[in-house]
């Protein structure tokens, strides 16, 4: 039986893998073609029909839908398999040299500090860690995607800027500024690297939830990657043990640098060239993790008001708390990214919209017991910063559940959704660099 969505995924892979559209070309000729399929559809054709003759007819727009149409949809994967477009295999072998060039760059800069006596595991490391990669990433992705050199030089200036004043901020005890400033500034510059990534069309909506995307399968594959690397460094050590040989100092001091680094650069690149494999593969783990997140925070709630009982007034658990409630967040962020425009509402839109109930829920009570330690123990960098975070989250996850009811209600279509989640990206961005620039000067550098 005819599997129309398989098909058309198929087709857009099959357009990314000839390297010759970016990404936002992919997704717009992919709205061309579900809108030829719905007229043909609706003209009485079926789904076999209309597909293939709206690829034909994209002919006029792309020789490689034209090429494209040729191909027997039972045999597609086979046809992708052979004859390789020379232009984007030259292109494919740069990107390589780039990333192995960048790897390593990236791997001896963040070797130097050592040379100064500074500890890898000290928080004057962590903080600076993200300098270390984030610009070759950004480089790598500018020259990538055609970026200007304009684009490079405002990139590397906001990069200079901030690395400049973040060592300058002297840092006295108890270090809360410091710790915040470790914690946030790479969140920070991921979404101005997010910009190298974006290019021109940045601003736009459709061009931030391609970064969302991108960011998530970031996530995946970069974790399946740092896994790989960890079991790599367990049997290494193992194996020169075997023979008396104490590999450790190896391991700390170049395998783990280096390869962390090679770790950032080859997920950016495989996220790149192996979109299809990944954005086939991530909608499922949100669907298989949305529902057990949502009974695990229903039963937290339901154990908490029947014992009459909360764990909110340890700071402890408001950090592990928060830390979920980011998760949960760019879980649904990921499910909206990776979910199709076109579809109607279905059974996970109505769990993603409980599962922000849920969490709306959480953050409340959370939020409440915030608000309760300022009043009884002060302000201090690390409430503030809390309370902070929290209220954007909560103001996010609201605006989220109420554009989907008013989407269930057929009310508002679900770009909507998208629309509004990618403007409140910027307020993200800016709370971030109020954190990392302004706290310190606020709380006298404590």
């Amino acid at each position: 039986m005819f599997d129309l969505e398989m098909n058309i995924k198929s087709w857009a892979d099959y357009l990314r893998a000839r390297g010759t559209f970016e990404e936002t070309d992919v997704l717009e000729l992919e709205s061309h073609l579900r809108d030829q399929i719905d007229e043909l559809s609706d003209n009485g054709l079926s789904e076999e029909e209309a597909f293939l003759i709206s690829v034909k007819r994209l002919g006029s727009v792309s020789m490689l839908s034209e090429e494209f149409s040729k191909v027997n949809t039972e045999n597609l994967w086979k046809h992708l398999m052979l004859d390789p477009d020379p232009q984007a295999k030259a292109s494919n072998q740069r990107h390589i040299v780039m990333v192995i060039l960048f790897s390593l760059l990236a791997g001896t800069a963040a070797r130097i500090p050592t040379f100064f006596g500074v500890e890898i595991g000290s928080i004057a490391y962590f903080k600076n860690l993200s300098f270390y990669i984030l610009p070759f990433i950004a480089l790598f992705l500018t020259i990538k995607h055609g970026g200007s050199n304009r684009q490079r030089g405002i990139l590397a200036g906001f990069f200079a800027v901030a690395l400049i004043l973040v060592n300058l901020y002297p840092s006295f005890e108890p270090r809360h500024t410091e710790t915040l400033t470790a914690i946030h500034l790479p969140i920070l510059l991921w979404l101005i690297t997010g910009v190298a990534y974006m290019g021109q069309n940045w601003k736009t909506s459709k061009a931030r939830m391609d970064f969302l995307r991108f960011s998530g399968e970031c996530v995946i594959y970069g974790s399946l990657l740092m896994l790989g690397l960890m079991v790599l460094m367990m049997f290494t050590a193992m194996i020169f043990q075997s023979i008396s040989i104490d590999v450790e100092p190896f391991i700390e001091e170049y395998f783990l640098i280096y390869g962390g680094c090679a770790v950032a650069m080859l997920t950016v690149y495989l996220v790149e060239a192996k979109k299809s494999i990944v954005e086939n593969f991530a909608p499922i783990l949100a669907k298989i993790f949305s529902p057990l997140f949502l009974l695990t925070m229903l039963a937290f709630l339901t154990v908490m008001t029947a014992t009459q009982t909360s764990p909110f007034t340890e700071r402890e658990f408001l950090i592990g708390f928060d830390l979920m409630l980011v998760l949960v967040l760019g879980m649904v962020l990921y499910t909206i990214s990776a979910r199709n425009k076109h579809d109607q509402a279905n059974f996970f839109d109505y769990l993603n919209a409980a599962l922000i109930a849920a969490a709306i829920i959480v953050d409340s009570v959370a939020l409440s017991a915030i608000v309760f330690r300022l009043s009884e123990y002060g302000i201090t960098p690390n409430k503030l910063a809390a309370l902070g975070e929290n209220v954007l989250l909560l103001v996010n996850l609201v605006a989220l559940l109420v554009l989907y009811i008013r989407h269930f209600l057929g009310k508002a279509e679900f770009h909507v959704i998208e629309t509004w989640q990618t403007k409140y990206l910027t307020v993200y961005a800016a709370w971030m660099a109020i954190v990392v620039f302004v706290f310190p000067i606020a709380f006298r550098f404590s």
